[in-house]
Protein backbone atom coordinates (compact mmCIF):
# COMPACT_ATOMS: atom_id res chain seq x y z
CA UNK A 1 0.00 0.00 0.00
CA UNK A 2 1.36 3.49 -1.12
CA UNK A 3 2.10 6.05 1.87
CA UNK A 4 -0.86 8.56 0.02
CA UNK A 5 -2.89 5.92 0.08
CA UNK A 6 -2.10 4.79 3.79
CA UNK A 7 -2.82 8.64 4.60
CA UNK A 8 -6.34 8.58 2.89
CA UNK A 9 -7.28 5.32 4.46
CA UNK A 10 -6.08 6.95 8.10
CA UNK A 11 -7.79 10.36 7.95
CA UNK A 12 -10.68 8.73 6.64
CA UNK A 13 -10.72 6.66 9.31
CA UNK A 14 -10.57 9.70 11.74
CA UNK A 15 -13.45 11.29 10.75
CA UNK A 16 -14.16 14.70 9.34
CA UNK A 17 -11.11 17.43 10.28
CA UNK A 18 -11.81 20.13 12.02
CA UNK A 19 -12.10 23.44 9.47
CA UNK A 20 -8.66 25.82 10.59
CA UNK A 21 -9.83 28.62 12.98
CA UNK A 22 -10.61 31.33 11.85
CA UNK A 23 -8.45 34.53 12.14
CA UNK A 24 -9.83 37.36 14.01
CA UNK A 25 -10.39 40.31 12.24
CA UNK A 26 -8.33 43.38 11.39
CA UNK A 27 -10.64 46.38 10.63
CA UNK A 28 -13.85 46.78 10.64
CA UNK A 29 -15.34 45.77 7.25
CA UNK A 30 -13.84 42.00 8.04
CA UNK A 31 -15.10 42.08 11.48
CA UNK A 32 -19.04 42.64 9.59
CA UNK A 33 -18.46 40.56 6.98
CA UNK A 34 -17.34 37.63 9.74
CA UNK A 35 -20.72 38.63 11.34
CA UNK A 36 -22.98 37.87 8.77
CA UNK A 37 -21.18 34.77 7.97
CA UNK A 38 -21.70 33.39 11.52
CA UNK A 39 -25.25 34.84 11.50
CA UNK A 40 -26.22 32.71 8.70
CA UNK A 41 -29.29 34.80 7.19
CA UNK A 42 -29.69 32.21 4.51
CA UNK A 43 -30.69 29.62 7.42
CA UNK A 44 -33.75 31.20 8.16
CA UNK A 45 -37.41 30.16 7.68
CA UNK A 46 -39.83 32.07 5.94
CA UNK A 47 -43.60 32.66 6.89
CA UNK A 48 -44.76 34.10 3.83
CA UNK A 49 -45.29 37.71 2.77
CA UNK A 50 -48.49 37.66 3.92
CA UNK A 51 -49.22 37.82 7.41
CA UNK A 52 -51.15 35.65 8.97
CA UNK A 53 -51.66 33.71 5.45
CA UNK A 54 -49.89 30.35 4.94
CA UNK A 55 -47.25 29.85 5.36
CA UNK A 56 -47.43 31.13 8.73
CA UNK A 57 -49.36 32.03 11.18
CA UNK A 58 -50.96 30.12 13.81
CA UNK A 59 -52.12 26.10 12.68
CA UNK A 60 -51.05 27.06 9.48
CA UNK A 61 -50.50 23.10 8.09
CA UNK A 62 -47.91 23.50 5.94
CA UNK A 63 -44.46 23.26 7.07
CA UNK A 64 -42.31 25.76 7.03
CA UNK A 65 -38.69 25.23 5.72
CA UNK A 66 -35.44 27.41 5.34
CA UNK A 67 -36.27 30.06 2.51
CA UNK A 68 -34.54 29.55 -1.15
CA UNK A 69 -32.89 33.33 -0.73
CA UNK A 70 -32.06 35.47 2.41
CA UNK A 71 -33.40 38.38 3.55
CA UNK A 72 -32.26 41.78 1.81
CA UNK A 73 -29.86 43.96 4.26
CA UNK A 74 -27.93 46.67 4.71
CA UNK A 75 -25.45 47.39 7.15
CA UNK A 76 -23.31 50.51 8.18
CA UNK A 77 -21.31 51.03 10.92
CA UNK A 78 -18.98 54.22 11.81
CA UNK A 79 -17.07 53.84 14.88
CA UNK A 80 -15.93 57.34 16.55
CA UNK A 81 -13.85 58.90 19.27
CA UNK A 82 -14.37 60.41 22.37
CA UNK A 83 -14.78 63.63 20.05
CA UNK A 84 -16.63 62.31 17.49
CA UNK A 85 -14.10 61.90 15.35
CA UNK A 86 -14.83 58.94 12.54
CA UNK A 87 -12.11 56.11 13.03
CA UNK A 88 -12.77 53.36 10.56
CA UNK A 89 -16.21 52.87 8.70
CA UNK A 90 -18.04 49.91 7.05
CA UNK A 91 -20.90 48.78 4.91
CA UNK A 92 -21.49 45.39 4.26
CA UNK A 93 -24.55 43.66 1.97
CA UNK A 94 -26.86 40.93 2.04
CA UNK A 95 -28.73 39.93 -1.24
CA UNK A 96 -29.68 37.00 -3.31
CA UNK A 97 -26.03 36.77 -4.92
CA UNK A 98 -24.40 37.50 -1.65
CA UNK A 99 -26.17 35.77 1.13
CA UNK A 100 -23.32 35.44 3.39
CA UNK A 101 -22.56 39.50 2.67
CA UNK A 102 -20.45 41.63 0.65
CA UNK A 103 -18.11 44.68 1.74
CA UNK A 104 -19.01 47.88 -0.12
CA UNK A 105 -16.68 50.08 -1.19
CA UNK A 106 -16.64 53.24 0.37
CA UNK A 107 -15.41 56.71 -1.26
CA UNK A 108 -13.76 59.70 1.03
CA UNK A 109 -16.76 60.96 2.12
CA UNK A 110 -18.17 57.52 3.40
CA UNK A 111 -20.10 57.26 0.29
CA UNK A 112 -21.10 53.78 -0.95
CA UNK A 113 -19.43 54.32 -4.43
CA UNK A 114 -20.05 50.74 -5.78
CA UNK A 115 -23.45 50.38 -5.33
CA UNK A 116 -26.69 51.29 -7.35
CA UNK A 117 -29.28 51.66 -5.32
CA UNK A 118 -32.12 50.46 -6.54
CA UNK A 119 -36.19 50.86 -5.65
CA UNK A 120 -37.37 48.39 -3.25
CA UNK A 121 -40.55 46.03 -4.74
CA UNK A 122 -41.31 43.02 -2.36
CA UNK A 123 -42.54 40.84 -5.39
CA UNK A 124 -38.98 41.12 -6.99
CA UNK A 125 -37.00 40.43 -3.89
CA UNK A 126 -39.29 37.36 -3.01
CA UNK A 127 -38.74 35.94 -7.10
CA UNK A 128 -34.98 35.70 -6.48
CA UNK A 129 -32.81 35.93 -9.39
CA UNK A 130 -35.73 35.13 -11.85
CA UNK A 131 -36.96 38.58 -11.48
CA UNK A 132 -36.98 40.55 -14.00
CA UNK A 133 -33.88 43.01 -15.21
CA UNK A 134 -33.93 46.48 -13.64
CA UNK A 135 -34.22 49.29 -15.35
CA UNK A 136 -33.16 53.05 -15.16
CA UNK A 137 -36.68 53.91 -13.54
CA UNK A 138 -36.07 51.45 -10.75
CA UNK A 139 -32.76 53.63 -9.79
CA UNK A 140 -33.26 55.92 -6.22
CA UNK A 141 -30.64 58.43 -6.94
CA UNK A 142 -30.64 59.01 -10.66
CA UNK A 143 -28.18 61.95 -10.17
CA UNK A 144 -25.65 58.97 -8.78
CA UNK A 145 -24.97 57.85 -11.70
CA UNK A 146 -25.39 54.51 -13.59
CA UNK A 147 -22.43 52.43 -12.54
CA UNK A 148 -22.01 50.36 -9.75
CA UNK A 149 -23.57 46.72 -8.57
CA UNK A 150 -27.60 46.65 -8.29
CA UNK A 151 -29.23 46.41 -4.64
CA UNK A 152 -32.49 46.76 -3.93
CA UNK A 153 -32.45 49.50 -0.58
CA UNK A 154 -35.01 47.55 1.64
CA UNK A 155 -38.35 49.68 3.29
CA UNK A 156 -36.71 51.11 6.56
CA UNK A 157 -40.45 51.02 8.30
CA UNK A 158 -40.71 53.32 11.12
CA UNK A 159 -36.72 54.45 10.38
CA UNK A 160 -38.01 57.16 8.41
CA UNK A 161 -39.38 58.92 11.03
CA UNK A 162 -36.23 59.89 12.10
CA UNK A 163 -35.85 61.90 8.71
CA UNK A 164 -39.19 63.52 9.96
CA UNK A 165 -37.72 64.51 13.50
CA UNK A 166 -34.46 65.85 11.84
CA UNK A 167 -36.12 67.88 9.80
CA UNK A 168 -38.52 69.34 12.06
CA UNK A 169 -35.79 70.17 14.64
CA UNK A 170 -33.62 71.52 12.00
CA UNK A 171 -35.93 73.76 10.77
CA UNK A 172 -37.14 74.73 14.50
CA UNK A 173 -33.66 75.81 15.15
CA UNK A 174 -33.48 77.66 11.95
CA UNK A 175 -36.69 80.04 13.16
CA UNK A 176 -38.87 78.70 10.46
CA UNK A 177 -41.02 76.43 12.14
CA UNK A 178 -42.42 76.59 15.81
CA UNK A 179 -42.01 73.34 17.95
CA UNK A 180 -45.14 75.23 19.90
CA UNK A 181 -47.77 75.32 16.96
CA UNK A 182 -50.50 73.18 17.61
CA UNK A 183 -51.67 70.39 15.21
CA UNK A 184 -54.79 68.25 15.40
CA UNK A 185 -54.36 64.30 14.07
CA UNK A 186 -56.92 64.31 11.73
CA UNK A 187 -59.33 66.95 10.05
CA UNK A 188 -62.74 67.76 11.96
CA UNK A 189 -63.99 69.58 15.83
CA UNK A 190 -63.10 66.04 17.37
CA UNK A 191 -59.43 66.39 16.05
CA UNK A 192 -56.75 66.39 19.39
CA UNK A 193 -54.79 68.84 19.46
CA UNK A 194 -51.02 68.79 20.49
CA UNK A 195 -47.73 70.85 19.90
CA UNK A 196 -44.92 69.89 16.93
CA UNK A 197 -42.74 69.23 19.61
CA UNK A 198 -44.98 66.63 21.62
CA UNK A 199 -46.46 64.88 18.35
CA UNK A 200 -42.61 64.80 17.23
CA UNK A 201 -41.63 63.15 20.62
CA UNK A 202 -44.27 60.24 20.95
CA UNK A 203 -43.34 59.58 16.67
CA UNK A 204 -40.00 58.88 18.16
CA UNK A 205 -39.96 57.60 21.40
CA UNK A 206 -43.49 54.88 21.04
CA UNK A 207 -43.49 55.16 17.40
CA UNK A 208 -46.91 56.62 17.32
CA UNK A 209 -48.85 56.51 14.20
CA UNK A 210 -50.89 58.92 14.88
CA UNK A 211 -48.11 61.48 15.60
CA UNK A 212 -46.52 60.16 12.27
CA UNK A 213 -49.98 61.58 10.57
CA UNK A 214 -49.97 64.45 12.11
CA UNK A 215 -47.11 65.64 11.75
CA UNK A 216 -47.06 64.92 7.87
CA UNK A 217 -50.09 66.86 7.00
CA UNK A 218 -48.26 69.32 9.47
CA UNK A 219 -45.46 69.67 6.98
CA UNK A 220 -47.37 69.11 4.06
CA UNK A 221 -49.53 72.49 4.40
CA UNK A 222 -46.47 74.41 4.97
CA UNK A 223 -45.13 72.96 1.65
CA UNK A 224 -42.28 71.60 3.70
CA UNK A 225 -41.76 67.94 2.20
CA UNK A 226 -40.30 69.10 -0.84
CA UNK A 227 -38.16 71.12 1.08
CA UNK A 228 -37.08 67.92 3.54
CA UNK A 229 -36.17 65.74 0.70
CA UNK A 230 -33.97 68.70 -0.84
CA UNK A 231 -32.54 69.29 2.50
CA UNK A 232 -31.72 66.24 3.13
CA UNK A 233 -30.07 65.78 -0.96
CA UNK A 234 -28.19 68.53 -0.66
CA UNK A 235 -26.59 67.09 2.47
CA UNK A 236 -25.13 64.21 0.11
CA UNK A 237 -27.58 62.06 1.80
CA UNK A 238 -29.85 61.64 -1.48
CA UNK A 239 -30.98 58.14 -0.83
CA UNK A 240 -33.13 59.77 2.54
CA UNK A 241 -36.21 60.59 0.94
CA UNK A 242 -40.00 60.30 1.71
CA UNK A 243 -42.23 60.04 -0.99
CA UNK A 244 -45.97 59.68 -2.18
CA UNK A 245 -47.08 60.47 1.09
CA UNK A 246 -50.42 61.76 0.97
CA UNK A 247 -51.24 65.60 2.13
CA UNK A 248 -54.73 65.29 3.56
CA UNK A 249 -54.27 62.54 6.08
CA UNK A 250 -50.56 61.97 6.23
CA UNK A 251 -51.01 58.38 5.06
CA UNK A 252 -49.78 56.50 2.17
CA UNK A 253 -46.23 55.09 3.13
CA UNK A 254 -44.94 52.99 0.48
CA UNK A 255 -42.34 50.87 0.26
CA UNK A 256 -40.19 51.86 -3.35
CA UNK A 257 -41.44 55.05 -2.27
CA UNK A 258 -40.14 55.84 1.24
CA UNK A 259 -36.65 55.31 1.07
CA UNK A 260 -33.45 54.92 3.38
CA UNK A 261 -30.07 53.46 3.14
CA UNK A 262 -27.89 52.10 5.53
CA UNK A 263 -24.50 54.28 5.05
CA UNK A 264 -26.75 57.70 4.39
CA UNK A 265 -28.49 57.06 7.70
CA UNK A 266 -25.61 56.22 9.63
CA UNK A 267 -23.69 59.93 8.61
CA UNK A 268 -27.12 61.45 9.45
CA UNK A 269 -26.80 60.12 12.90
CA UNK A 270 -23.23 61.25 12.43
CA UNK A 271 -24.28 64.37 12.03
CA UNK A 272 -26.75 64.65 14.92
CA UNK A 273 -23.55 62.93 17.04
CA UNK A 274 -21.56 66.10 16.38
CA UNK A 275 -17.80 66.04 15.94
CA UNK A 276 -15.34 68.27 14.70
CA UNK A 277 -13.83 69.58 11.31
CA UNK A 278 -15.44 68.25 8.20
CA UNK A 279 -17.65 65.49 8.74
CA UNK A 280 -18.09 64.92 4.79
CA UNK A 281 -18.49 66.92 1.48
CA UNK A 282 -21.26 66.48 -0.88
CA UNK A 283 -20.75 65.77 -4.33
CA UNK A 284 -20.61 68.88 -5.12
CA UNK A 285 -17.96 69.46 -2.37
CA UNK A 286 -19.74 71.77 0.19
CA UNK A 287 -18.35 70.29 3.60
CA UNK A 288 -20.95 68.93 6.16
CA UNK A 289 -19.81 70.47 9.59
CA UNK A 290 -21.31 70.43 13.15
CA UNK A 291 -22.70 73.56 12.62
CA UNK A 292 -25.05 72.60 9.50
CA UNK A 293 -27.36 71.05 12.22
CA UNK A 294 -27.76 73.98 15.15
CA UNK A 295 -27.08 72.78 18.77
CA UNK A 296 -30.59 73.18 19.83
CA UNK A 297 -31.77 70.87 17.21
CA UNK A 298 -28.84 68.20 18.08
CA UNK A 299 -29.38 68.25 21.90
CA UNK A 300 -33.12 67.48 21.23
CA UNK A 301 -32.94 65.34 18.63
CA UNK A 302 -30.27 63.21 20.69
CA UNK A 303 -32.43 63.39 23.70
CA UNK A 304 -35.58 62.17 22.04
CA UNK A 305 -33.56 58.99 20.58
CA UNK A 306 -32.40 58.53 24.16
CA UNK A 307 -35.67 58.00 25.37
CA UNK A 308 -36.98 55.46 22.46
CA UNK A 309 -38.68 52.18 23.77
CA UNK A 310 -38.94 49.28 21.99
CA UNK A 311 -35.76 47.87 22.42
CA UNK A 312 -36.63 44.79 20.15
CA UNK A 313 -33.63 44.33 17.12
CA UNK A 314 -30.01 44.97 17.71
CA UNK A 315 -30.49 45.99 21.00
CA UNK A 316 -32.91 43.64 22.94
CA UNK A 317 -33.56 44.64 26.63
CA UNK A 318 -37.87 44.79 25.93
CA UNK A 319 -37.62 41.21 25.84
CA UNK A 320 -35.33 40.95 28.51
CA UNK A 321 -33.94 37.12 29.39
CA UNK A 322 -35.16 35.77 26.23
CA UNK A 323 -32.79 34.49 23.29
CA UNK A 324 -29.96 36.06 22.56
CA UNK A 325 -28.89 39.59 24.05
CA UNK A 326 -28.03 42.15 21.47
CA UNK A 327 -26.06 45.68 21.98
CA UNK A 328 -26.41 45.56 25.66
CA UNK A 329 -28.64 48.90 26.19
CA UNK A 330 -30.71 50.05 28.66
CA UNK A 331 -34.42 50.55 28.47
CA UNK A 332 -35.51 53.99 29.37
CA UNK A 333 -37.21 53.36 32.80
CA UNK A 334 -40.26 55.54 32.24
CA UNK A 335 -41.48 52.61 30.06
CA UNK A 336 -41.30 50.33 32.69
CA UNK A 337 -44.20 49.09 34.76
CA UNK A 338 -43.16 49.90 38.36
CA UNK A 339 -43.89 46.85 40.17
CA UNK A 340 -43.10 44.00 37.73
CA UNK A 341 -40.29 46.26 35.81
CA UNK A 342 -42.22 44.76 31.89
CA UNK A 343 -42.13 47.32 29.26
CA UNK A 344 -45.55 49.19 28.35
CA UNK A 345 -45.63 50.89 25.15
CA UNK A 346 -48.84 52.34 24.36
CA UNK A 347 -50.85 48.79 23.96
CA UNK A 348 -47.99 46.49 23.43
CA UNK A 349 -46.89 44.81 26.66
CA UNK A 350 -43.70 42.92 26.17
CA UNK A 351 -44.52 40.60 29.15
CA UNK A 352 -40.25 40.55 30.59
CA UNK A 353 -39.09 41.82 33.72
CA UNK A 354 -36.42 44.31 32.09
CA UNK A 355 -34.99 45.12 35.62
CA UNK A 356 -32.45 42.62 35.70
CA UNK A 357 -30.98 43.50 31.84
CA UNK A 358 -30.96 46.94 32.66
CA UNK A 359 -28.76 46.45 35.71
CA UNK A 360 -26.28 44.49 33.46
CA UNK A 361 -26.75 47.35 30.68
CA UNK A 362 -23.09 48.86 29.20
CA UNK A 363 -24.21 51.38 27.13
CA UNK A 364 -26.92 53.84 25.90
CA UNK A 365 -28.58 53.50 22.01
CA UNK A 366 -30.11 56.57 21.01
CA UNK A 367 -32.39 54.97 18.07
CA UNK A 368 -34.83 54.76 15.77
CA UNK A 369 -36.51 51.23 15.77
CA UNK A 370 -38.68 49.82 12.85
CA UNK A 371 -40.24 46.44 12.61
CA UNK A 372 -43.23 45.15 10.21
CA UNK A 373 -44.18 41.60 8.86
CA UNK A 374 -41.74 42.18 5.86
CA UNK A 375 -39.17 45.26 6.81
CA UNK A 376 -36.48 45.63 10.41
CA UNK A 377 -34.61 48.57 11.25
CA UNK A 378 -32.66 49.77 14.10
CA UNK A 379 -30.33 53.18 13.61
CA UNK A 380 -28.87 55.38 16.24
CA UNK A 381 -25.43 56.51 18.53
CA UNK A 382 -23.92 53.83 21.03
CA UNK A 383 -22.04 55.20 24.03
CA UNK A 384 -20.98 53.85 26.84
CA UNK A 385 -21.97 53.98 30.30
CA UNK A 386 -19.98 55.35 33.33
CA UNK A 387 -17.44 53.39 34.27
CA UNK A 388 -18.34 50.72 31.31
CA UNK A 389 -15.31 49.64 28.44
CA UNK A 390 -15.12 52.40 26.15
CA UNK A 391 -17.04 52.24 22.39
CA UNK A 392 -18.53 55.00 20.31
CA UNK A 393 -20.35 54.42 17.59
CA UNK A 394 -23.61 55.22 15.04
CA UNK A 395 -24.59 52.10 13.35
CA UNK A 396 -27.61 51.58 10.77
CA UNK A 397 -29.35 48.55 9.83
CA UNK A 398 -32.17 48.35 7.02
CA UNK A 399 -33.49 45.44 6.12
CA UNK A 400 -36.62 42.78 4.94
CA UNK A 401 -35.53 40.52 7.49
CA UNK A 402 -39.04 40.98 9.50
CA UNK A 403 -41.18 39.11 11.70
CA UNK A 404 -41.79 36.47 8.80
CA UNK A 405 -38.87 35.79 9.17
CA UNK A 406 -37.72 32.85 11.74
CA UNK A 407 -35.21 31.12 13.42
CA UNK A 408 -34.84 27.44 12.33
CA UNK A 409 -34.84 26.36 16.13
CA UNK A 410 -38.10 28.01 16.42
CA UNK A 411 -39.63 27.03 13.28
CA UNK A 412 -41.67 24.14 14.70
CA UNK A 413 -43.37 26.18 17.43
CA UNK A 414 -47.18 25.48 17.22
CA UNK A 415 -47.28 29.32 17.35
CA UNK A 416 -45.22 32.56 15.92
CA UNK A 417 -42.46 33.74 18.48
CA UNK A 418 -43.58 36.90 18.42
CA UNK A 419 -47.59 35.63 19.83
CA UNK A 420 -45.61 33.36 22.41
CA UNK A 421 -42.77 35.44 23.29
CA UNK A 422 -43.43 38.83 22.20
CA UNK A 423 -40.04 38.40 20.40
CA UNK A 424 -40.99 39.65 16.58
CA UNK A 425 -37.76 39.81 15.01
CA UNK A 426 -34.83 36.77 14.03
CA UNK A 427 -32.12 36.42 16.70
CA UNK A 428 -29.62 37.02 14.22
CA UNK A 429 -30.47 40.56 14.18
CA UNK A 430 -29.43 40.40 17.93
CA UNK A 431 -26.56 38.68 17.11
CA UNK A 432 -25.30 41.08 14.69
CA UNK A 433 -25.74 44.04 17.49
CA UNK A 434 -23.50 42.04 19.91
CA UNK A 435 -20.96 41.40 17.53
CA UNK A 436 -20.77 44.61 15.94
CA UNK A 437 -21.02 46.18 20.08
CA UNK A 438 -18.00 43.62 20.82
CA UNK A 439 -15.85 44.82 17.51
CA UNK A 440 -16.11 48.00 19.40
CA UNK A 441 -14.67 47.07 22.42
CA UNK A 442 -11.80 45.18 21.29
CA UNK A 443 -10.58 48.18 18.74
CA UNK A 444 -10.94 50.54 21.28
CA UNK A 445 -9.21 49.04 23.93
CA UNK A 446 -6.60 47.90 20.86
CA UNK A 447 -5.96 51.75 20.48
CA UNK A 448 -7.30 51.07 16.96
Amino acid sequence: MSATLSLALALALAGPVAPPPRKPPTSLAEALLLTLDEAGLDDLVDSGPEEGRCPGGRGCPIPLRRAAFPPWLDLAVIRLDEKGRAIEAANVQVDWSSPRGRVVLLDANLAAADVRFRRWNLERADQGPRAPPFTDADDISPERGGAGRDFMAPYPASLFKLLIAFHVERRAAQGSLALSAEVPDGPGPEAELRTVDEWLELMVTESDTRATKALLRFLHARGEMEALNAELAGLGLSTLRIEGTIPADGTRWAPGEIQATAMDMARLLWLITGGPGVLWRTPEGRAVVRETLPEPARARLKRVLAHQARHEVLSTGSTCGVGLAGIPAAVPSHFLDVETGVEVVGVTEYGRDVRPCNASAQVRFLHKTGLTWNYAADAGLVEPLQGKPFRRYVVALVSSAGTRWIDPERAAAPRHPCEELSVCASQRLARLGAAIDAWAVTAAAAGH
